[in-house]
């Protein structure tokens, strides 16, 4: 039983750094919506037509409107994930933390989606691109 404890112990606090670490990253400027910027890298990596770009902007604007409510969700999930921890409630801890899983698995979907959205509208050289676009990001440890 002890050894469960410490483990338990171990990765409530492996949980506990990571979220901080979320909540400690430098907010997006107020003018410029979340993901804009990415998509303007993107469409410049692809080299996206005008008419391409007109499209993308479509989805991920749509895609960011299914995500909005998600997000909020998200932080709303956090802040009383983070009050679990320190009233110490382990049974709410493990179903904060579950929740906060489904979530994530909610906004991976919305992106995914827009990107199956997307890749019709590429030519095949694109696709390719895009490919490895979305490999460079994983290899520097940003979502995508």
């Amino acid at each position: 039983m002890q050894i469960f404890s410490n483990r338990l112990s171990t990765l409530t606090a492996v949980a506990t750094l990571g979220t901080f670490s979320l909540f400690a990253q430098a907010p997006q400027a107020a003018t410029q919506a979340p993901g804009r910027h990415r998509l303007g890298r993107m469409a410049n990596y692809l080299n996206l037509t005008a008419a391409q770009r007109a499209q993308a902007k479509i989805i991920f604007r749509e895609a960011g409107q299914s995500a909005k409510p998600v997000r909020q969700q998200l932080r709303e999930t956090r802040q009383s994930l983070q009050a679990a921890i320190k009233s110490g409630n382990s049974n709410q801890i493990q179903q904060l933390a579950a929740t906060e899983g489904t979530e994530k698995g909610q906004l991976v979907a919305i992106r995914a989606t827009a990107l199956a959205k997307l890749f019709p509208i590429l030519t095949a050289e694109q696709q390719q691109k895009l490919a490895e676009f979305q490999h460079l990001r994983k290899v520097h440890g940003q979502r995508g």
